[in-house]
């Protein structure tokens, strides 16, 4: 007999490498659309091609609007640039201050390259350097969305 996996398992996707700014947007913005618990996001800049979007917007307010126990986490080292260049997402934060929040690095993170989103534990993006174009994204791998929660919590917890 065949080790078919039940039905409410769902097979990994592979990560895959995406090059294109707009790709990349549409699968960030894809990613929150998704997401049913929790969102956390370090950018050492908000890249507002990416998080300053009317979709990625609408994703996150339909995000925290979904339930009361849904929280999204940004993490951003350069905080006056967030303010400047993201509008929507800053002022999400202040409407939806209990389901949305966001912080800057501890100064002894300050300087890290890389940027990554990831929902639930499940689905993740990652830039391994900010100043390259190429994103590692999977819509479900938890083995590694799970390291770069735990990253992430790192970051969070030291602030």
């Amino acid at each position: 007999m065949a080790n078919n996996p039940s039905a409410d398992e769902k097979p990994e996707a592979q990560p895959r490498v995406i090059r294109d700014r707009g790709e990349i947007g549409d699968f960030l913005a894809g990613l929150v659309e998704s997401a049913t618990r929790e969102i956390v996001i370090f950018a050492p800049q908000l890249d507002e091609t990416l998080f300053n979007t009317a979709r990625f917007s609408r994703a996150l307010a339909s995000f925290a609007a979904r339930h009361r126990h849904n929280l999204a986490r940004i993490v951003v080292e350069d905080t006056e640039q967030a303010i400047r260049d993201n509008d929507r997402l800053v002022g999400l934060c202040r409407r939806l201050s209990d389901f949305i929040h966001m912080h800057r690095v501890a100064d002894e993170h300050l300087g890290i390259r890389e940027m990554f989103a990831v929902v639930d534990h499940s689905g993740y993006l990652l830039q391994q350097d900010i100043a390259k174009p190429d994103c590692i994204a999977a819509s479900r791998d938890p083995r590694q969305a799970v390291q770069l929660a735990r990253r992430f919590n790192e970051l969070w917890d030291l602030i």
